[in-house]
């Protein structure tokens, strides 16, 4: 029972880091009382309805079975939580650091919680704490690049970061998001991939507060939009897509830059699929 609190407590956390970013770049956010839910994760009482606000993120279906995503999210989420923890001891300003790592921190080292798999975890939080510490944005809203081509980084980092993006949010969050975002892991936008997380939650829809006047579908991208694996082409193309949806407005929010995007959804008609 002690385990599966911990882990819902974590899921909370993560489902609230990303509604702040949700409701500070939604223009057309409702004014009202947030709070946490189940079916759908948010509700907001406005003066007058109930509006519901469900999340979902773009992953892929893994099918192999001696790769644990939980255990290679928790790793990271606490690699992160550790690089935040020692920046904050000098510092206390509020950023969102995202990182995107290589692929070659995957399930050998996130499942074996040995000794070396934990000095691989202080190093790179360190390294992190580091780097974030050297190359801090002095204004409100100015995001720095550390890469390996970067004027803001180093030539030669670690070979388990790809790069980093530090953001000053001071003023504008009440709280640093310090997070790890993997594009070899996320599915890239696209007509197909927006598709099926709908269609995956449509199906769910049913069960939702039904004392809900209107229900919101937010499908989270995390990967880094300066990632290889980002198709600018195809990504405009999912963004401008007219979709089926039972939800009453479905949001992408691209959280690695807080950009949020109203897709065009229709219900059908009839017996029309």
């Amino acid at each position: 029972m002690t385990e599966i609190n911990f882990n819902q407590v974590k899921k909370d956390r993560r489902e609230w880091n990303v509604m702040k970013i949700f409701r500070q770049n939604c223009q057309m956010f409702p004014l009202g009382e947030l709070e946490k839910s189940e079916r759908p994760d948010f509700l907001v009482r406005t003066a007058n309805k109930l509006v519901g606000i469900e999340l979902t993120e773009l992953k892929y279906e893994r099918k192999d079975k001696e790769f644990n995503m939980r255990a290679h999210e928790d790793f990271l989420e606490e690699l992160m939580t550790c690089a935040q923890t020692i920046f904050e001891k000098d510092c206390g300003l509020k950023l969102v650091v995202d990182v995107h790592f290589h692929a070659n921190i995957g399930p050998a080292v996130a499942m074996d919680k040995n000794h070396e798999a934990m000095l691989i975890m202080q190093g790179l939080a360190e390294t992190i704490a580091r780097l974030v510490a050297d190359n801090t944005p002095d204004a409100t809203g100015i995001s720095f690049l550390i890469d390996r081509s970067s004027k803001y980084g180093y030539y030669n980092l670690p070979s388990m970061i790809e790069s980093v993006r530090v953001t000053n949010v001071m003023g504008r969050f009440t709280e640093s998001l310090w997070y790890a975002g993997i594009s070899t892991k996320v599915k890239p936008l696209s007509v197909e991939s927006i598709s099926q997380r709908i269609k995956a939650k449509d199906k769910k829809l049913k069960a939702y507060n039904h004392k809900c006047a209107e229900t919101w579908l937010v499908i989270i991208q995390n990967s880094f939009l300066m990632s290889s694996k980002y198709d600018p082409v195809a990504a405009q193309r999912a963004l401008n897509h007219r979709y089926r949806s039972d939800f009453d407005r479905v949001f992408v929010l691209e959280r690695a830059e807080g950009i949020v995007t109203l897709l065009n959804t229709y219900r059908p008609r009839g017996g029309e699929v």
